[in-house]
């Protein structure tokens, strides 16, 4: 099975304990709502973590084929998160039709987890996509053209597990 590692919050789901994306926030709203991807935790997860609203690190040992939905996975360990949540630099208003433009391209084959659109403060707007598996630059211009990122912030959720001697795991 290949591993990958992504940020996640720990939840609880139909009684199991679960990881989900963070989705680029560096700390959980507690009213938010259950993920399209998760990864079920166990009594075997290396440094088990209770139920909390900030952002951890975990290496995920991946199914296969990934579901269209639903899990994706098993925790092998959790560990504080050792990467910041990126802060948005949003947008102007003036840009948010252009913005959402953008958003209206985003292909099911990028596998969104989560695309949010909304003001971060009165003079600043943010259009977020999270996806599965990381996307490639040229692809991303590709759909959504030149200057995609001052628009919009693209985050993938899982990436490849670097082992020791510092090999890409299989995809």
């Amino acid at each position: 099975m290949s591993r990958y590692v992504g940020e996640v919050f720990v939840v609880r789901r139909e009684g199991n304990l679960v990881a989900e994306p963070a989705g680029g926030l560096a700390r959980r709203d507690p009213d938010a709502p259950p993920q399209s991807w998760f990864a079920i935790i166990d009594d075997e997860t290396a440094g088990l973590p209770r139920i909390g609203i900030d952002r951890l690190s975990a290496e995920i040992e991946l199914r296969r084929p990934v579901p269209d939905s639903g899990l994706v996975g098993r925790v092998v360990q959790i560990s504080p998160s050792a990467a910041a949540a990126q802060a948005s630099t949003g947008f102007p208003p003036a840009r948010a039709d252009d913005a959402m433009d953008l958003l209206e391209l985003v292909p099911d084959g990028w596998q969104p987890y989560e695309v949010r659109f909304g003001e971060l403060d009165a003079e600043r707007w943010e259009a977020f996509v999270g996806t599965l598996f990381p996307v490639p630059v040229e692809e991303i211009v590709a759909v959504l053209g030149a200057g995609w990122e001052r628009l919009v912030r693209i985050e993938p959720w899982l990436a490849p597990h670097r082992t020791d001697g510092g090999d890409r795991a299989a995809p």
